[in-house]
């Protein structure tokens, strides 16, 4: 069972992360935050390749600093019991927005920042926002 005001923090947290790593505003320390991946999290892009935790924080780390964006959470949804949530992911990527919908499946670890674990995560495409 997850809570789901830990599930949207977690959710809108993690993305704060990603705004400040890829415009450079992080600390490098800071990519410690990925450890909320379980080591057998999945991510399903919205293209539909899948990554492992290790593909996604290799992707992540190499991408300091390279990227002007913005990363707005909406929507987010949770169903507390089955410990998973949905939420929109609006990105502005110098200039370009494009939206995803998301679904994440989180566990409770007491050690992560908002008490959860990420183990799933599944993106698609919003209509007409694909890049």
């Amino acid at each position: 069972m997850i809570e789901p005001a830990a599930f949207e923090r977690e959710v809108r947290e993690l993305h704060a992360f990603f705004e400040h790593w890829y415009t450079g505003t992080a600390e490098p320390s800071e990519i410690s935050r990925l450890d909320v991946l379980d080591p057998s999290f999945v991510m399903i892009a919205p293209d539909g390749r899948s990554l492992t935790a290790d593909a996604v924080v290799s992707s992540i780390t190499a991408a300091f600093g390279r990227r002007s964006m913005a990363i707005e959470i909406r929507n987010v949804s949770v169903n507390r019991d089955a410990g998973f949530g949905t939420y929109e992911e609006w990105q502005t990527v110098e200039g370009a927005v494009t939206g995803r919908i998301s679904t994440a499946v989180m566990a409770a670890a007491p050690d992560a920042p908002n008490g959860l674990r990420w183990i799933h995560l599944h993106e698609t495409w919003l209509p007409d926002t694909r890049p």
